[in-house]
């Protein structure tokens, strides 16, 4: 059995489309990222993570998709998925990433990691950790010691955190450092 902790919510189920039991989906924000056709999806049915398997999908846009399961082939079994969240085991490399930032009950022990831009190498060391409820930052001090800007600490931008080197490596839009 498939431990909840290891699912990643990854679509809403929104409506039937059509009566042979295709559902419209809606994809969470990045989901699409990791999302695999090929892989099951989980619904979970009185707590309990219930796979389904794709048997049909047709992406609608950005973020929906018209997705088919094997054996529900008619309206009234597709009703009891309707309002559901689907569920993806995540990867390995997804897995390791969240591990590494949940060690950080204290993430102002991040204060003196060097941190680099995959695009833009070295860009200092962190200088303090404001944690601000809905946008955590790190305050980083450039290297060359003259300014200081703030970068958002969340999952999405960290590529990697080399614990024993005390270094963090971020992918940060463009401009971001240019403020």
């Amino acid at each position: 059995m498939v431990e909840t902790s290891t699912l990643l919510p990854v679509a809403d189920t929104l409506k039937l489309f059509g009566n042979n039991g295709t559902l419209v989906v809606k994809f969470r924000t990045d989901a699409r990222k990791f999302f695999k056709e090929t892989e099951p999806v989980f619904a979970l049915m009185d707590g309990i993570p219930v796979p389904f398997f794709i048997a049909t999908f047709e992406p609608r846009g950005n973020d929906r998709a018209h997705i088919l399961f094997d054996h529900i082939y008619r309206e009234a079994q597709a009703l009891e998925l309707i309002g559901k969240t689907l569920y993806q085991s995540a990867s390995k490399k997804h897995e390791n990433k969240k591990r590494t930032l949940q060690r950080f009950e204290d993430p102002a022990l991040l204060v003196g990691f060097t941190v680099s831009d995959v695009q833009h190498g070295a860009l200092g060391h962190v200088e303090a950790f404001m944690d601000w409820r809905l946008n955590p930052c790190l305050d980083i001090k450039c290297t060359n010691g003259d300014k200081t800007f703030l970068v958002p600490f969340q999952e999405a931008l960290i590529k990697g955190i080399d614990l024993k080197n005390r270094h963090i490596t971020m992918s940060l839009p463009d401009g971001l450092v240019e403020i």
